[in-house]
């Protein structure tokens, strides 16, 4: 038997992320080492009927939105406005996204709840973090996101996307306020919803492929990075020079970024776009002023209106988790 196993220890795989062996287990059908490659598949959620339950909401002045509540009084969505949601508006602008995205190129997959209870995924972003050999499943600060994560481990096993590690017990963290930077550098944006436990353990999870994570704080009245940090060029970054700190911003100009100003006149989310591919974004419409700030940098955008979705408290690039990257 010892002279079996010592036979057999000649096909041992030390170490499964770095041998072609993982590729003949799991495929080529996932993977992102970076922000800004060609966009191959993308998961989404098309606003639908789980939001009419917001007509069981009530507007509430301390939030500025129409608040809906579970029975036992958690919140379960919320809309920023005294009107109900036009959905069928908002089924028009998300279809028109995605339309743009399958002509440049990419396979939209949606993410859908047979119940129709979890009424907030439409920002599918935050659902999971999308690695070079895989996928991290979030663990979301707030309960109306709490459905996702089952429906997300479902979906992926369905599509041959390892689940590489899940964030657990008192750690939060929430994919809009994470990014692949390049093949050996993430970061992650520290706020209300993503926690110093969440990271450790995220930091635990990617040092098993060798990536390095850069926190970055962000001030209280943001919650995600994505607010304020979106990669759109290969060397050429969305920022808000008034949001992020000084060294970070100094980091990507030493790294060789071009930093590219997002107008302070520009309304909320306006730079919470999606590269599709290098130097190619899908844009707010309503972001006229730091569009032209982008095409004076060289980037092409195509621009799309999101008005009503951005009502949900999200954008373009909430509303988008691409599976699958070109390698850049």
């Amino acid at each position: 038997m010892a002279t079996l196993q010592m036979y057999m220890d000649r096909s041992k795989i030390d170490n499964l992320f770095t041998s072609e062996v993982f590729e003949e287990v799991w495929g080529e059908g996932f993977g992102v080492n970076n922000s800004v490659g060609k966009i191959k598949r993308i998961l989404m959620h098309c606003p639908g009927e789980e939001l009419e339950q917001l007509a069981n909401g009530e507007y509430e002045e301390e939030a500025g939105a129409r608040i809906l509540k579970s029975k036992e009084g958690r919140i379960r969505n919320y809309f920023k406005s005294y009107e109900l949601p036009d959905i069928g508006l908002m089924r028009e602008q998300h279809n028109r996204m995605a339309d743009i995205l399958r002509a440049n190129g990419t396979e939209v997959l949606y993410l859908e709840d047979p119940a129709n209870y979890w009424t907030n995924l439409t920002f599918t972003r935050d659902v999971a973090l999308m690695l070079p050999k895989g996928a991290v499943l979030t663990r979301f600060a707030m309960y109306f996101h709490q459905g996702d994560t089952w429906l997300t481990q479902k979906l992926l096993a369905e599509q041959n996307i390892p689940i590489l590690g899940a964030i657990q017990g008192n750690g939060t963290v929430e994919g809009g306020s994470f990014s692949m930077l390049d093949p050996k550098t993430a970061v992650i944006g520290r706020s209300v919803r993503v926690n110093d436990a969440g990271i450790e353990q995220l930091r635990t999870l990617l040092s098993y492929q060798d990536i390095e994570l850069i926190v970055v704080d962000m001030p209280a009245y943001y919650i995600h990075l994505d607010e304020a940090f979106v990669p759109v060029d290969k060397d050429k970054v969305l920022v808000s020079t008034f949001i992020l700190p000084h060294w970070f911003l100094k980091l990507l100009q030493e790294r060789g970024y071009r930093l590219i100003e997002t107008d302070r006149e520009d309304p909320m989310l306006t730079n919470n776009c999606i590269a599709m591919e290098p130097g190619k974004v899908l844009f707010s419409s309503k972001g006229v002023n730091t569009r032209k700030n982008l095409e004076e940098a060289g980037v092409e955008v195509v621009a799309a209106d999101i008005s009503e979705i951005n009502k949900l408290g999200g954008g373009i690039h909430c509303s988008t988790l691409p599976l699958l990257r070109e390698s850049i």
